[in-house]
């Protein structure tokens, strides 16, 4: 079977389709990828694990990755030359410069969100996606998320996973934790200040440093098992350096917190949802050996 043949992807060997380092698998020979971020171009779903896409021939080597996805990449190649290594942060000042006003209308007319909201984000244009800058905890940008006119969404070839994080967070209230920069943009347009992880289950140090010295975070997680499961792991690590720690899903029938405010939902009720919310408690166990003198609490 082919996915006998698969392995996990890594940071030094990251999906061939999506740029990423994680939840994909590529094959031992490079032939192949399951991607479960990109349908566009692939020959089969694999159940949950993602979906096939064919890279090259295995026999002579060359790209077979071809037809209606090649041009998802055909940016990436462009920047990533002879293998040099990249500035983020002049790509990102680059493509911001790129997207046009009736661009950015069609972004935000799909999507049902402001231009300012997706402009703090320093949203973008590379000729082919729309882009969205992905930082560290310092601030640093070190990848670029795509996502295109069908809602594919990749990262340019070289990407670190990053944060999405607006240039003008106010450090007032609380902090909103999302799913990705649509939700981030959606949680901007109700008056939050918000950042967004690419997905549910990465990068909890870097959000967790991120987040360091905020007296509330709210993480408002997709309403689907996978969501709660990502959010109830970033709750257990923030609650080790934050005061108030909260979790908020979208009500049955809402799949995220876009879709949520594109059907009514307004700040004065997600502020009282918050503020209805129970604080996560975090949960610590010591054994009679951690405990040195075998005292029970």
């Amino acid at each position: 079977m082919l996915n006998e043949k698969m392995q996990r992807v890594t940071r030094n060997r990251p999906c061939p389709i999506c740029g990423h380092d994680d939840w994909c698998l590529v094959a031992v020979d490079g032939s192949a990828a399951i991607c479960p971020r990109v349908k566009e171009g692939s020959q089969k779903k694999c159940g949950d694990a993602g979906y096939l896409h064919i890279v090259k021939d295995g026999h002579n080597g060359h790209d077979r990755h071809r037809g209606r996805a090649r041009w998802r990449h055909s940016v990436t190649v462009r920047h990533c030359q002879g293998d040099q290594p990249q500035d983020f942060e002049q790509m990102a000042v680059q493509y911001q410069s790129q997207l046009t006003s009736d661009g950015l209308q069609t972004l935000t007319q799909s999507l049902g969100l402001s231009a300012r909201s997706l402009q703090r984000l320093r949203v973008g244009w590379d000729d082919s996606a729309w882009t969205f800058p992905m930082s560290d905890s310092c601030g640093k940008i070190i990848g670029i998320r795509r996502r295109f006119p069908n809602g594919g969404k990749a990262s340019v070839k070289g990407s670190r996973t990053g944060l999405f994080i607006p240039r003008d967070l106010t450090g007032v209230g609380a902090l909103l934790m999302c799913e990705g920069p649509t939700d981030t943009a959606a949680a901007l347009d109700l008056g939050f200040d918000a950042i967004g992880r690419p997905n549910c289950n990465s990068l909890v140090e870097m959000t967790v440093r991120t987040a360091h010295g905020r007296d509330e975070v709210v993480i408002v997680a997709d309403n689907d098992a996978v969501g709660r499961a990502g959010a109830d792991r970033l709750a257990g690590a923030l609650a080790l350096c934050c005061p108030c720690v909260k979790i908020v899903i979208p009500p049955d029938g809402m799949k995220d917190l876009r879709q949520w405010l594109n059907v009514g939902l307004t700040s004065e009720t997600l502020r009282a949802i918050m503020a209805d919310t129970c604080p996560i408690r975090m949960k610590v166990r010591f054994s009679l050996a951690q405990a040195g003198k075998g005292v029970r609490r």
